[in-house]
């Protein structure tokens, strides 16, 4: 398994004790809201302590602060400046592009039949137009990725999928899939929400991206990023028009964004720039290899890939929601989704949470090992 650069205990002590939560529960449930580190309150405290409190007259301040968090996420993503558009969400981002994008009758969108809501019903106006939305059935998660490429041919204008699945963990391989799809003329999208922060994420194939930052990225709720790659918006027409893009006929960013939590996201990459992306993803991957360990070692059958996955791991569970709740009542934090129990521990977590955590779900799902 990947292996961390050396960390004291001194030092995990520090990084752990950003999130005073870990003291009093075991939380294993990333995947569905990371833990707030803290400061960050207070630096989002400070666009109205010390800039909005300035009225219009601080207007070249936050337009400042939101150019640096674009220019910094473009960077990190391997991307222009242009190609990144602030949302509220990842499901504003899926929207906004899915709206923008122009389609003929006889195009077809691809996508797998058990995607995520917000990758599968913002197709509405697509099939207005008169494309045909092809929903492909997952013959097993070893198989996702193969399943949606071999649906993809000459008529297929969008493939749009999940680049870590929200239910069984599994992730794909974006430069595989957009090498294909740039091979039949097809716009990769993808919704990154459950990859974003666990793993290294470039978007060199990819031409429409969207995720929120209040999961891996353990910022708050209300900023998301859409990234359109500039072959992709020579296909839209913006969805929606106002101020921000009256001048400009491929500009998606229409109005202000939200500025408090900008200033939060910028102080949050600062933090997770101190700790190290590199320790980060490998502390991710690391404490993933314990989960799969003790996993098999308690004879727990795993839904997730072992070697399609990113930092959500799911467990077969005959009633997922009655084991997580009884893991709660134990003060262990997952989720229930689809056939399993989503387990998600990031890197502030600890072996000994993995350990706690994988040994009492097999206690409630009755495997002894």
């Amino acid at each position: 398994m990947p292996q961390p650069d050396p960390i004291s205990p001194a030092r995990l002590d520090d990084v752990r004790a950003l999130f005073p939560y870990v003291q009093d529960r075991v939380y294993l449930d990333t995947a569905a809201a990371g833990l707030t580190w803290k400061g960050h309150g207070e630096a989002v405290a400070r666009f109205f302590d010390e800039v909005k409190c300035r009225g219009f007259d601080a207007r070249p301040e936050w337009l400042a602060m939101t150019e640096r968090v674009r220019a910094r996420l473009a960077a990190w993503l391997g991307v222009a400046p242009a190609d990144i558009t602030f949302v509220s969400n990842t499901t504003e981002g899926l929207n906004l592009a899915a709206l923008s994008l122009r389609f003929e009758p006889g195009d077809r969108v691809v996508l797998a039949a058990d995607e995520f809501p917000s990758v599968d019903r913002v197709w509405d106006a697509a099939e207005r137009a008169g494309a045909c939305i092809v929903r492909v059935d997952i013959p097993s998660e070893d198989a996702r990725q193969a399943a949606l490429m071999q649906a993809v041919d000459g008529r297929t204008r969008v493939l749009a999928v999940s680049h870590t699945h929200w239910s069984t963990g599994t992730t794909v391989d974006l430069d595989a899939l957009g090498r294909h799809c740039r091979q039949h003329g097809t716009l990769l999208m993808v919704d990154g929400m459950q990859a974003l922060g666990a793993v290294p994420t470039r978007l060199d194939g990819v031409d429409i991206y969207a995720a929120s930052f209040f999961k891996w990225m353990l910022s708050g709720f209300g900023i998301g990023v859409l990234v359109t790659s500039q072959q992709a918006r020579e296909r839209m027409t913006p969805a929606y028009r106002g101020y921000a893009n009256a001048d400009d006929a491929q500009r998606l960013q229409y109005a202000h964004v939200n500025m408090p939590a900008i200033y939060g996201l910028d102080a949050t990459l600062d933090t997770l720039e101190a700790i190290g992306w590199d320790w980060i993803h490998a502390r991710v991957a690391q404490l993933g290899g314990h989960l799969v360990d003790a996993a098999d070692r308690l004879g727990l059958p795993l839904i997730t890939p072992r070697s399609q996955h990113a930092g959500v791991w799911a467990v077969r569970a005959g009633d997922a929601e009655a084991a997580r709740a009884r893991l709660s009542e134990r003060g262990i934090s997952v989720s229930a989704r689809g056939a399993g129990v989503r387990i998600s521990p990031h890197f502030y977590n600890t072996e000994e949470d993995v350990r706690r955590g994988v040994q009492a779900l097999a206690e409630v799902l009755g495997h002894r090992g």
